[in-house]
């Protein structure tokens, strides 16, 4: 699960337990006492600037309102306590109302979430998002006006060096893999063979230089050696490999842009027309020039794997 993954499924019973496992904070989560609801409080103001700056001019990250985190018995900085937020509303209207204005230039894509808990219909915890962000660098405001980063579990003034690093920072690609059912199935009087592409997306602001897809499947799913067409063409050209990986690849003078989302190979999964269709998966690995090799498993529905009813 990615961060925003985690920003938008994260509940007030997974804040509580986070507590009772005395959490510690890390590169990606932070924890936050809020003082005053209205962030009136100059600390308030400063610990908000201070985040987005140093998530942005980072990895992203959490913050976790409403809950204190401070150092146990091993002398171990963790969450402690979780006494929430009074006048939880007004708390997350300030932070929409500051979130353009905590840093310079202002950070896009930070969100907010109010979780309002039984102790009231105005007590609960807030969550901030807050992305990686290759506009940078970002200088938290508010009454800080100064550069941050991430690093372990603080927030950590900037060099001067770092901080010219960075206006020099190329915008970053995002690689994803996700699939495309391709219709209609073929049936014959025993089973249904379904079709799909697998498709390389860049969801970042950089172009992808080079980009690389290598993957392995499961029953009922095989590689189409066929190829997109049915005439053995594929995307990217196929590297030898000595596992049971597919791999595709392309050369340095060969982009994926920002936006852009291409079919790189097809499978075939073949289903029993007697038999219960479940999920199938996907292993796979993507990286382009100066990215680093991402692994993961993609995760085909059972229920594209059924025909309609």
């Amino acid at each position: 699960m990615d961060l925003f993954d985690w920003f938008n499924t994260i509940s007030i019973d997974e804040i509580h337990q986070l507590v009772a496992d005395g959490r510690e904070e890390d590169l990606h989560l932070d924890f936050k006492l809020v003082n005053d609801p209205d962030l009136k409080n100059r600390d308030d103001r400063r610990n908000f600037a201070k985040a987005v700056s140093g998530f942005a001019n980072s990895d992203g990250g959490l913050i976790v309102w409403g809950v204190d985190c401070r150092k146990n018995d091993d002398d171990i900085d963790c969450a402690r306590d979780a006494p929430g937020i009074d006048s939880l509303q007004k708390f997350y209207s300030r932070l929409m109302e500051f979130t353009a204005s905590a840093a310079n230039p202002s950070v896009s894509g930070v969100e907010h979430r109010s979780l309002p808990d039984s102790n009231g219909a105005d007590h609960g915890f807030a969550v901030t998002y807050v992305p990686a962000s290759d506009g940078g660098p970002h200088m938290a405001k508010l009454g800080e006006d100064r550069y941050y980063k991430r690093s372990g579990a603080s927030f950590l003034k900037m060099e001067h060096f770092e901080i010219a690093d960075m206006f020099g920072r190329r915008p970053r690609p995002k690689l994803t893999l996700n699939y495309k059912k391709i219709d209609p199935p073929t049936i014959d009087k025993t089973k249904v063979r379904f079709k799909f592409h697998l498709v390389l997306e860049n969801h970042g602001r950089g172009s992808a230089r080079a980009p690389y897809l290598a993957f392995r499947t499961g029953p009922p799913l095989t590689w189409d050696v066929l190829g997109l067409d049915g005439n053995r063409h594929h995307r990217f050209p196929l590297v030898p490999s000595s596992d049971d990986f597919h791999r595709f690849g392309e050369s340095g003078d060969v982009f994926l842009h920002p936006g852009a989302a291409l079919p790189v190979a097809a499978l075939t999964a073949e289903i029993e027309t007697a038999t219960a269709a479940a999920e199938a998966v996907v292993e796979y690995e993507i990286c382009a020039a100066d990215l680093p090799l991402e692994k993961g498993t993609l995760v085909i529905r059972a229920s594209e794997l059924q025909l309609p009813q």
